[in-house]
């Protein structure tokens, strides 16, 4: 029984940008469809399953390319891939819709503030996610800026402590959607997770805007444990 038509377009395409680097743009829907002699709703259908695979990743307007694909990173475990990230905000909020669920995890009123951080973390200049880390006012204040950092390094702050967490599905907020090089009201996934050094109270709480291309999660779907993304 022959392939479909979209299957055989994938592989047209996997094999065209075999060995090519990463954010090599493809060819478009139309060359491929003419070179093919298929149409260009079987190209699409073809560029958006690589798309989910991580193979291909869409830069808005300016078109589809190749996309990074590294090791993965493990939140509890094998040491990350290098990444950079940049700092966008430091901050402190309160009574806003955004952060309530956020004061009540740290058992705290309406009107009382939080310390926010906000960085978006790139593969190179790939946007792969922006993270919204909260502490308590007090406790990052006590902090110089290098203690900061060290406070902000996720990775070592989950393999020293006990971590809770959820996925939830969520519409891109305006404010990061151009971070992310993606369309206002995309759907992403939002990771959220509350971080406690051993038995002690509430540390950090993180809200994890994932792109939906370039950064993927896999593991446990348990609320609490390890997981996996890239």
């Amino acid at each position: 029984m022959s392939q479909p038509k979209y299957v055989q377009v994938m592989d047209f395409l996997q094999e065209d940008i075999q060995g090519k680097p990463p954010q090599t743009p493809i060819l478009s829907e139309r060359e491929i469809s003419q070179r093919l002699d298929i149409s260009r709703m079987t190209v699409r259908k073809a560029i958006e399953q690589l798309c989910r695979q991580g193979v291909l990743y869409r830069g808005g307007n300016r078109g589809t390319f190749v996309a990074r694909r590294p090791a993965s990173v493990t939140v509890s475990g094998s040491a990350p891939r290098q990444e950079r990230q940049r700092v966008l905000f430091l901050d402190s909020v309160y009574e806003s819709a955004n952060v309530r669920d956020v004061q009540k995890a740290f058992g705290l009123e309406d009107h009382q503030r939080l310390f926010r951080m906000v960085r978006l973390i790139l593969d190179d200049d790939l946007p792969l996610r922006v993270e919204e880390i909260y502490a308590l006012p007090e406790v990052a204040m006590d902090k110089g800026f290098n203690e900061l950092e060290t406070m902000f390094q996720l990775d070592a702050c989950r393999n020293a402590a006990s971590v809770t967490w959820e996925l939830r599905p969520a519409v891109i907020p305006p404010k990061y959607s151009r971070l992310l090089n993606v369309r206002q009201g995309t759907a992403v996934i939002c990771r959220r997770e509350e971080i406690r050094m051993g038995n002690g109270p509430l540390y950090l709480c993180v809200h994890t805007w994932l792109h939906p291309e370039n950064a993927r999660i896999t593991g446990s779907s348990q609320p609490q444990g390890a997981a996996t993304y890239t």
